[in-house]
């Protein structure tokens, strides 16, 4: 206590009832004025050792003023003079963080007696007590702007969730706390932008688009020609018979042999598709090549030339921005890349999420080789929702076994969400690889689910969080119960506030 002198105001004492990991505060008269929910406190534990809690709910009591009975206090309100305080206290539960010792914090293994004083910091930060390296920092503490919050960068593999909802700043979160963490700690940072608005324009000279990573394997040619078998009604086939996937690749051989830059008009790619598929379907349909020679030559004759004039705009642009997930990968080791989904399908998303995602696995999985990327996923929910379909099955199968692989070969995975559990919210077998969590403003939707990640804390002080405040708690937070923290917007000392939008 000697080292804190000056540092701290005595506040109140401990009441009845204390425990090991809570115990009642009663406040010296004057002071709920100054002690606020969320306040960090000390403990000096009359049983021999010093304890750093954080002060949860409030309660202001009065007993002549209970509404069960008849009192002279109730009867002094009723005729509009003021009942008497004599009786009146003001108490807070204490959440205990840990016993401070002189290598940092530890986990409290003593009761706390009754009586024992418990002051408030007026000076110093509480958290260099701690024993921790401050050098990675993830905010401030609630009000208190110089009382960084430390985090262990070591546990940065274990993964990291973002949630709350919309407008309430957890891609700002991101942006300009979690990313300048993850890059201190030595990893390159891959972001995959589902909108194209939240990163893109932050970081311009680290975008690729989508459509880059479909075309850097050579897969665009084969949507194209899928979309044209679809435009045709697949020449009158099953959609699922050999002889649709054997069309498919005659228009795709074709489009792959045609040099896109000596081509004027889509009329001319049109005309060039109708001489030269019909000739790449494969020998095993000799029995009625012709046949189908023709029948195809008809279908593409039918299509207009504006469709061709698109697909012809389109792969020009492959030709020149085409980027491989492996260029794309060792592009993000040595710094921030953020891929710009935007203006694609839904399907199509996932679809470049998985050409790199798949590369990723293989790394690891394959290769026993360490990555050192993070990835920040962007609206989870559309790759790893609650009950995933179609894409989405595989979308998610793949963010657990990269989540599984990741811990060992340095690839943390950074998920935001505007839910957590249910419909709103992400698969629960994603939702268990996440170790460290930051839990904003929740939907109410969520409340169940927030009342067992954050014991202790008041769920509709959560609900009424203002933008930018954020409950940090797991493995990165050294402290074993959840702190509110909140930031600034990197590069103007501004922090967000209501109304602010500040990304999701």
């Amino acid at each position: 206590m000697e080292k804190l002198e000056g540092k701290l105001e005595k506040i109140g004492f401990i009441g009845d009832g204390a425990g090991v990991t809570w115990a009642p505060l009663i406040l010296i008269e004057g002071r709920e004025k100054v002690v606020g929910t969320e306040e960090l406190v000390l403990i000096e534990n009359l049983n021999g050792n010093i304890i750093l809690a954080v002060c949860r709910q409030g309660y202001g009591r009065s007993p002549g003023l209970r509404r069960e009975i008849y009192s002279p206090g109730r009867a002094y309100a009723r005729i509009g003079r003021a009942p008497s305080s004599a009786r009146e206290s003001f108490d807070f539960d204490l959440s205990v963080v840990g016993e401070l010792t002189e290598k940092g914090i530890r986990q409290n293994k003593l009761i706390i007696a009754p009586r024992s004083p418990v002051y408030r910091f007026v000076g110093g930060n509480p958290f260099e007590l701690m024993g921790v390296d401050m050098d990675y920092e993830v905010g401030y503490y609630k009000d208190h702007e110089d009382w960084k919050v430390p985090a262990l960068p070591e546990y940065i593999p274990y993964h990291i969730g973002v949630f709350c909802t919309t407008g309430w700043g957890k891609t700002s979160l991101v942006r300009c706390k979690i990313i300048p963490l993850l890059r201190k700690a030595g990893y390159g940072v891959l972001i995959f932008d589902w909108k194209g608005d939240d990163y893109v324009p932050y970081y311009p000279s680290s975008v690729v688009k989508g459509s880059a990573i479909l075309r850097g394997g050579g897969l665009d040619k084969e949507a194209v020609a899928e979309e044209l078998l679809r435009c045709m009604d697949y020449c009158g086939h099953n959609k699922e018979s050999g002889v649709v996937g054997a069309l498919k690749r005659a228009i795709k051989k074709a489009l792959e042999d045609i040099d896109m830059r000596s081509l004027s008009s889509g009329r001319e790619l049109k005309e060039l598709l109708k001489e030269k598929a019909p000739d790449r379907l494969p020998l095993y349909y000799k029995w009625k090549v012709e046949e189908e020679k023709e029948l195809l030559a008809n279908y593409l004759d039918d299509l207009t030339d504006d469709v061709f004039e698109e697909i012809l705009l389109a792969l020009r642009e492959e030709e020149v921005e085409a980027v491989s997930p492996e260029e794309l990968i060792e592009r993000a080791r040595e710094d921030i890349v953020v891929v710009d989904l935007s203006g694609h399908e839904n399907e199509e998303k996932l679809q470049i999420f998985l050409r790199i995602a798949r590369v990723l696995r293989h790394m690891m999985d394959v290769r026993k080789e360490r990555v050192g990327i993070a990835l920040v996923i962007d609206e989870a929910p559309q790759y790893c929702p609650y009950r995933p379909r179609g894409i989405q099955e595989e979308t998610t199968e793949m963010i657990v076994d990269l989540c599984a692989l990741g811990r060992s070969y340095g690839l943390p995975v950074v998920l935001l969400s505007q839910g957590m559990a249910g419909d709103i919210g992400i698969n629960a077998a994603v939702r268990r690889n996440i170790n460290t969590w930051f839990i904003g403003k929740v939907h109410p939707l969520d409340r169940a689910e927030a009342e067992k990640l954050l014991p202790g804390v008041n769920l509709d002080f959560l609900q009424s969080l203002d933008v930018g405040h954020f409950y940090f708690f797991g493995n990165m937070n050294p402290s074993p119960v959840p702190l509110l923290m909140r930031f600034k917007i990197e590069g103007t000392g501004v922090e967000l506030e209501r109304g602010d939008r500040g990304g999701d």
